[in-house]
């Protein structure tokens, strides 16, 4: 769509027509109105009208004329309706509007907004003209977004400068543009007719779907001859869309189109069928496109004297280079036999992407699969340091199994999703085989309420960390069946016992893991849980206390079977303070609602009490709610609409129970958090998760807001909140020196750890501090590549990744005008140190040994002064540079320093030096400077030039 080809402006107070207005007809059984609207400031285009509140009883009918023919609508119309555009200047007295009640003397419509076409300033320095009718007799180019353009001018040409019979010309007819009321603007994009009825446009083109195909119209017609005019029989025919055969965008299918369906005239649209071909094109194969760009009139990229080929071929997209812009979205790609290759979808200068037909066609074939249940495999950690204390009072084990009875309660049982337990420390046990979670199960795992028994309960910290083995026992159960498979990691350490996560992770198929890390980044390598999710298309998440642990767990709830969180807050209740203050939030058109506290104390308790819009109050005892306490959290879930409520503002309060007894215990301070999970309605998720970051590096995230199956939002908003670390764990190590490891309850602490936790008791208080940043994330192309303005949210960052640690988004969206919504969502990323051949080149030693043997001393660190830090040889490699080899292991010196030995050909031209790679990134060459003695082997020119200076001397002694 081109966003700026019109506007939608409101008619107030509506005119009503018909026998209910009260007013009198105008000839026999006709209400007749001639609609005069107001004129664009620039000129109006054309004129499409919304009628509401139809009222049209059998035999009545409403005919509107168009200038080039006429609407009528009837009792199967519905209740409201758009025209196609009108040419307006075929009526200077106004266009006529007729109620005709010839079955019933009763009924009317409403006429309350039409749709203005204009031309309007766009992005850039674009300015549209979308001129269907030309009603000058000569188009005027618009100015034109330059954003998609590969070359300037544009190398595209109005369709009638190619010569008769060329296939190009004769594809050209079956192409057209689709007009499209956009929320409160009209809008364009490209189509091609791909059966006798039925057209193809991208998906994106209609994003609210089953609200903007009822407003959209066809026309093939929008053309010119090669020098821009038309004739004085020029009349273009507008085609309504009747309804939709197939839909794909942003519903995880990487598919991105529309199949619509026209209303066509009884003989036909007299132009030919476009036959979509089953096949890829081959690299190098040559193409052409047809488009409306910027709602101007149709063109031939490239010229018909010009030729370009595909760049790129695969299912997910055809890469090819030509010039396009705004409102071409949906055009199609042909080959030289005419045939249709895919549907232009997104992309930037120079590097456009096509959805491959042969995709499409696959898809329309394919029968839609129920949404599967779930698989899901609790990995527990119950090594040594799961003893210690978790931040709330609580140890880490007990606020994991508090953490975990809350997950498998929160699961609806006898539902057809299937969960088991595995936990692990010096190795993995299989503590529930994985079975159908039903209420027998649901004992089993975690026993009756309280729910702090079963397998769960029954974990007892002692031993090493062998992460792998607890993925390796996980995936063993995850066999068969084809629901999809999920492992959920719970761990405070790190790995320090075979087997490892990287080879745990060979085989690990299609299980998607999701990591949350309890701790500071004293006790966590954040970097490869980072990996190990992102690798699998999981998310990774750092708790720093058990009060975030439970959050996150509910947090993992919404995202796996539900749609997303509204909001999840945390807050501190006082011991003087019995009731929490309202929270609230917006509700629009979700299916259920689960409000989960949860709190730091397990000798506190929080009962919760919900108010709908009415007022009406809602609480675990409220018949046809379903409720649930652990030691330290409850929810109750609420089916909507709930006695007749669901849009509009909720809220919520939390309150202590009354004390029983003649002296109840004393109030306690209390943290909790409150999530609010949704099901139904739209969901939130970011897009680009990488698996490596470093600092100092760019940094674009994407997040999407939209329904399930591709609709979009509307009138939305989305912020990004950033918690990023203040301080370089790796300067810090480096200044303290690396310390030796330590052992906790039989588990072994890492050196780097162990520093940054006698730091931490040093200091009595986390080394690593964080801070809050909050930013605007906006759906500019230049930001997200889309042709339009209802794509992912994003923002591009240079500077954001100042310091390595852990770096925790979270995003939180709103939606909608007349009924609003939220959605919320969170992960987290490992930043590592981005290693700089100038800074490290400045802490360079390098030091003759015997023969060709060179010693050499480097202090890996970025161009922002973070060291990489000691006991970090694991997560970079040396490798050989020109004229230098390295001949052993590189030696960690502890204190932010590394060595090495090197065998270094001095006759090569070049100085000692050593490569550094680390995970992602091409190798950083670091090589001691010339010192300006010139090169090691330019001996023999000195040599001869000393020998010549003896021979003049000679020559002038004689």
């Amino acid at each position: 769509m081109s966003h700026n080809t019109g506007t939608v402006q409101s008619v107030a107070p509506a005119i009503e027509i018909g026998p209910d207005s009260g007013q009198p007809a105008d000839s026999g059984t006709t209400w007749l109105h001639e609609f005069s609207h107001t004129p664009a400031p620039g000129g109006t285009k054309f004129v499409m009208l919304h009628f509401t509140s139809a009222d049209i009883p059998a035999g009545n009918r409403l005919e509107v004329d168009l200038g080039y023919g006429t609407d009528t609508f009837d009792q199967s119309s519905g209740d409201q309706f758009w025209t196609r555009p009108i040419n307006h200047t075929e009526f200077p007295g106004g266009i006529p509007i007729r109620y005709i009640a010839d079955g019933s003397a009763s009924g009317s419509v409403e006429l309350s907004e039409y749709g203005r076409g204009e031309s309007l300033p766009g992005d850039s320095a674009g300015l549209s003209n979308s001129d269907p009718f030309v009603l000058s007799g000569s188009y005027s180019e618009p100015t034109y977004d330059p954003f998609w353009f590969c070359n300037t001018p544009p190398e595209w040409e109005n369709v009638e400068c190619t010569p008769g019979g060329d296939i190009r010309r004769e594809v050209a007819k079956s192409c057209g543009m689709i007009v499209t009321v956009h929320g409160n603007a009209v809008s364009t994009c490209s189509v091609t007719l791909i059966g006798p009825d039925t057209v193809i446009t991208a998906g994106h083109c209609l994003g609210d779907i089953d609200n903007e195909w009822p407003t959209s119209s066809v026309t093939f017609d929008y053309q010119t001859d090669c020098m821009g005019n038309v004739s004085g029989s020029y009349n273009p025919i507008f085609h309504k869309v009747t309804g939709y055969l197939k839909y794909r965008w942003a519903d995880g299918s990487g598919l991105d189109y529309a199949i619509l369906k026209l209303d066509i005239p009884p003989g036909g649209l007299g132009i030919p069928v476009i036959p979509m071909r089953n096949s890829l094109p081959s690299v190098g194969e040559q193409i052409f496109g047809i488009h409306h760009p910027n709602g101007a009139t149709k063109k031939l990229a490239p010229k018909h004297a010009d030729m370009e080929t595909v760049n790129s071929a695969s299912s997910s997209s055809i890469g090819v280079d030509i010039d396009v812009s705004g409102g071409s979205s949906g055009s199609g790609l042909f080959d030289m036999m005419g045939r249709y290759l895919g549907v232009l979808s997104y992309g930037t200068d120079c590097n456009l992407h096509y959805c491959p037909s042969p995709s499409v066609l696959n898809d329309i074939a394919t029968t839609p699969v129920p949404v599967p249940d779930q698989d899901i495999m609790l990995v527990i950690d119950r090594s040594g340091s799961m003893s210690g204390d978790a931040g709330t009072g609580q140890s880490k084990i007990d606020e994991a199994k508090d953490s975990a009875s809350l997950f498998v309660q929160l699961v609806e049982a006898s539902a057809g999703h299937r969960m088991g337990l595995v936990s692990f420390s010096t190795s993995a046990s299989i503590d529930e085989g994985i079975g159908n979670l039903n209420p027998g199960k649901k004992n089993q795992l975690i026993g009756p309420a309280p729910y702090s028994g079963g397998a769960v309960g029954g974990l007892i910290p002692d031993g090493w960390t062998s992460i792998g083995d607890g993925i390796d026992k996980a995936q063993s159960e995850l066999t068969g069946g084809a629901n999809p498979k999920t492992i959920l990691l719970l761990t405070d350490g790190l790995q320090n016992t075979p087997p490892m996560i990287e080879t745990a992770t060979n085989d690990i198929g299609d299980t998607r893991i999701h990591a949350i890390g309890l701790g500071t980044e004293a006790n966590l390598n954040g970097g490869l849980l980072s990996d190990l999710t992102q690798s699998t298309g999981g998310a990774y998440t750092r708790a720093g206390d058990g009060l975030e642990l439970k959050k996150f767990f509910a947090l993992a709830f919404g995202d796996i079977f539900e749609d997303g969180t509204l909001i999840d807050p945390t807050f501190e209740l006082p011991r003087d303070v019995e009731e929490t203050e309202a929270m609230s939030f917006e509700v629009c058109d979700e299916e259920m609602l689960t409000i989960v506290a949860g709190w730091d104390k397990p000798e506190g308790h929080l009962n919760i009490t919900a108010r709908a819009p009415n007022g009406d109050t809602i609480t675990a005892s409220t018949a046809g709610i379903e409720a649930s306490s652990g030691r330290t959290w409850s929810f109750i879930k609420i089916p909507l609409p709930f006695s007749g409520q669901r849009e509009g503002t909720w809220s919520v309060t939390f309150k202590r129970p009354k004390g029983s007894g003649e002296f109840p215990p004393p109030a306690i301070p209390l943290r909790y958090f409150m999530n609010v999970i949704a099901s139904g309605g739209p969901v939130i998720r970011p897009l680009n998760i990488k698996r490596h970051y470093y600092t100092g590096e760019s940094f674009t995230p994407l997040v999407r807001l939209n329904y399930p199956n591709g609709r979009s939002i509307h009138h939305g908003s989305v912020k990004l909140s950033v918690t990023k670390p203040k301080q370089s764990f790796g300067n810090l190590i480096s200044k303290a020196g690396l310390k030796a490891p330590l052992e906790i309850q039989g588990d072994i602490i890492p050196p780097v750890q162990a520093t940054l936790l006698q730091l931490e008791q040093d200091a009595g208080k986390p080394v690593i501090s964080y801070e809050e940043e909050w930013y605007d994330l906006t759906q500019d192309r230049e930001v997200n590549g889309n042709f339009e303005h209802n794509g992912p949210w994003g923002r591009e960052f240079s500077n954001l990744f100042t310091r390595p640690g852990t770096y925790t988004f979270r995003c939180v969206g709103h939606y909608g005008h007349d009924c609003k919504g939220m959605r919320e969502t969170s992960w987290s990323a490992y930043v590592s140190t981005r290693v700089d051949s100038t800074a490290t080149l400045d802490s360079l030693v390098v030091t003759a040994l015997d023969g060709n043997k060179v010693n050499i001393i480097f202090t890996p660190q970025d161009s922002l002064g973070n060291l990489l830090g000691p006991g970090q040889a694991d997560n970079f490699t040396l490798s050989d540079v020109p004229g230098s080899k390295v001949l052993e292991p590189v030696k960690d010196n502890g204190d932010g320093s590394y060595s090495v030995n090197i065998e270094h050909d001095k006759d090569s031209g070049y100085q000692p030096g050593i490569g550094i790679t680390q995970p992602g990134r091409p190798t950083v060459p670091v090589t001691k400077p010339d010192d300006g003695s010139g090169s090691s082997n330019d001996w023999w020119l000195w040599l001869l030039i000393i020998l010549l200076l003896i021979l003049v001397i000679i020559l002038l002694l004689i």
